[in-house]
């Protein structure tokens, strides 16, 4: 019983305490604003419907309607304004977006993060607070993230290089991505390309482990740049490379 008291009364503690600054609350702004934004282009050009059935045809009503829900629950989030009820709309929306109509890994990550905002300005219960086991969770989640993604990428076909190959190639015969002449080139070099998958496996683990110990900033923030900045620019990776980098930069402690 004591030892048990013991974990009650630091579990107690944590989910009591204040944070520090706001940090997640920029993040929550920063991150619902970007998946507004996705979802206001993805209805306007109808994006998920044509990767969800190829040929023409009408589209899905009830999938317009579970993206308008997620864009009503992402406003809130952005105004600061009911931010439960906000959160956790959106991640309900995204949730059903995800096991219904098409199924995103990113769309599941969205609904997770969604769901921890939607506790950050204190729930619906104690409105106002910052709870510092949000950020707490978050950082955990982000770090799960990054060394399970480190991890997976440990075989020889990543290292090989050869999904950065097809990706690269892909982008170039199929969209006429510009690239400059030379990493035209570079990119359709197997060995140039491994070289590349080593270092960015390198880059996702050590920054697992400075989410792991929160620090040092500087570094995080620097990795985190390097990694996204990379997939954003050069394997089309937007919205989810930009969440990303929010993440780290606001949430990261910077003492």
């Amino acid at each position: 019983m004591p030892a048990a008291s013991t974990v009650l009364e630091r579990l107690e503690r944590w989910t009591a305490a204040e944070d520090a600054d706001r940090g997640v609350a920029l993040f929550r702004r920063i991150f619902a604003l970007l998946w507004v934004v996705y979802d206001v282009i993805d209805l306007a050009g109808g994006m998920t419907e044509r990767a969800r059935v190829w040929f023409p045809h009408p589209r899905e009503p009830n999938l317009v309607v579970v993206q308008c829900v997620a864009v009503a629950g992402g406003l809130l989030l952005v105004a600061g304004r009911f931010v439960w009820l906000g959160g956790m709309t959106a991640a309900i929306a995204r949730i059903v977006e995800s096991l219904v109509f098409f199924p995103l890994n990113d769309f599941f990550f969205v609904s997770v993060v969604d769901l921890w905002l939607a506790h950050s300005d204190g729930g619906p219960f104690a409105r106002g607070r910052r709870p510092r086991w949000v950020r707490d969770v978050l950082l955990a989640q982000l770090a799960w993230v990054y060394f399970a993604t480190a991890l997976l990428k440990l075989n020889p076909d990543w290292l090989s290089g050869g999904h950065l190959y097809v990706r690269t190639q892909y982008l170039i015969a199929g969209h006429g991505w510009p690239y400059p002449a030379f990493l035209k080139r570079a990119f359709g070099s197997l060995p140039f390309d491994a070289v590349l998958a080593r270092i960015g496996v390198t880059m996702e683990g050590a920054l697992a482990v400075v989410l792991f110990l929160r620090r040092p900033y500087w570094l995080g923030v620097a990795l985190v740049l390097a990694v996204h900045g990379f997939g954003a620019a050069m394997t089309n990776v937007w919205f989810f490379s930009a969440s990303m980098i929010a993440a780290v930069v606001c949430l990261l402690p910077r003492r």
